[in-house]
């Protein structure tokens, strides 16, 4: 009997010890992983040097949106437009019409403004003679209310391309598509620690398409190390198997860039629209979303819409999905196929720094205002 329990004890170790040893030769192999594709895409940034922008003799005083959503937004706009004019002065709406009397700017540029500045504070500054402008990422979710706003802009500019014409129609005298873009200096790829590291990763809010849409996804990626963040998953059929992997709190933007870096996969669902809301206006562009993902190294996973194939080239820069099928099938083949998977991730980190960063936009955005 002493015989065998002894035995029983030395298998047991035996076994601990091949955990032990398999653990870390995973662990290795997955910083490893982690660590050269990180040096890659550093590698990828260092043949793409930042742009030099031009600067401009203006004042310009930009409002933040000001909300945790759209931290990268705003540090983004921040970061490149400080290096474009002779003055940049950055406020929030509660402290606009003060600081404009003060400061006198030649444009006064406002991020959404959907929720932040009112319609009495943009007459206020139409009779102080001040020209305006407006950057709209939230197209067309809230349209009753940029419905009532967008005339009192002198400029209006926004990331989703089919309101242009909706806006024109208001008697806007300045409508233009500016899409969204991503700021190296705020968003880049990483080394991150353990913590942040997932085989697949979606950010974003559970609105109901999307809850939908992932009932018939997370059934199919049991063995698949998966992060989710964002208010309303708990609504998951399978959200008890997966909760321990979830976040219902979201996450702040400097986390959210270090999920996305520690990331093989992003995945990016739009949301849909409401009708009540949107004046029927079907969107065609990207979400910010779009840009920030391919900024950070990862391979992006993204649902189709109308615009992609002008900003990124699908099956080259990013991958695409139209069914929850779809979407489990590419996740399990590009986990399997690495090289494929980080060469992909690569090419649409260097489209995202050539084409798609706030120095792009805000020169159109500087020329369309102020000229050559």
């Amino acid at each position: 009997m002493a015989i065998k329990a002894k035995q029983g004890r030395s298998e047991a170790r035996k076994r601990a010890l091949g955990g032990a040893r398999s653990g870390r030769v995973k662990g290795y192999r997955f910083g490893f992983s982690h660590g050269f594709h990180t040096g890659r895409c550093q590698a990828v940034m260092n043949r793409i040097p930042e742009r030099i922008e031009k600067r401009r003799a203006v004042k310009v005083m930009y409002v933040q949106e000001g909300t945790p959503g759209f931290r990268t937004l705003d540090l983004g706009i921040i970061h490149t437009l400080g290096d474009m004019v002779q003055e940049l002065r950055v406020v929030y709406s509660s402290d606009l019409i003060e600081a404009a009397q003060q400061f006198k700017p030649d444009l006064i540029l406002v991020l959404n403004g959907i929720f932040q500045v009112s319609n009495e504070q943009l007459e206020q500054l139409r009779a102080l003679g001040l020209r305006t402008a407006v950057w709209i990422m939230d197209d067309p979710y809230f349209m009753d209310v940029t419905t009532r706003m967008t005339p009192l802009y002198d400029y209006v500019f926004t990331y989703e391309v089919n309101t242009v014409p909706y806006y024109k129609s208001l008697g806007c005298p300045q409508v233009h598509y500016l899409p969204s873009a991503v700021s190296r200096a705020v968003i880049s790829p990483r080394y991150v620690e353990k913590e942040y590291r997932s085989d697949v990763c979606f950010i974003g809010q559970g609105f109901p398409n999307r809850i939908a849409f992932f009932n018939k996804v997370v059934p199919a990626l049991k063995g698949v190390r998966l992060f989710m963040a964002g208010y309303g998953w708990n609504f998951l059929k399978n959200y008890a198997d997966i909760k321990r992997y979830v976040n219902l709190r979201g996450v702040l933007y400097d986390q959210n860039i270090m999920h996305y870096a520690g990331a093989k996969i992003v995945i990016n669902l739009h949301r849909i629209t409401n009708p009540a809301s949107s004046k029927f206006i079907q969107p065609m562009s990207l979400n910010p979303r779009t840009f920030e993902i391919a900024g950070s190294g990862a391979m992006q996973l993204t649902d189709v819409r109308s615009e992609l194939p002008r900003m990124f080239t699908p099956g080259e820069e990013l991958a695409t999905f139209s069914t929850p099928a779809e979407l489990v099938e590419r996740i399990h083949y590009y986990l399997q196929h690495e090289e494929e998977r980080e060469q992909m991730a690569l090419r649409g980190l260097s489209r995202a720094l050539s084409d798609h960063t706030y120095g792009h936009r805000l020169e159109e955005m500087l020329r369309i205002i102020f000229g050559e």
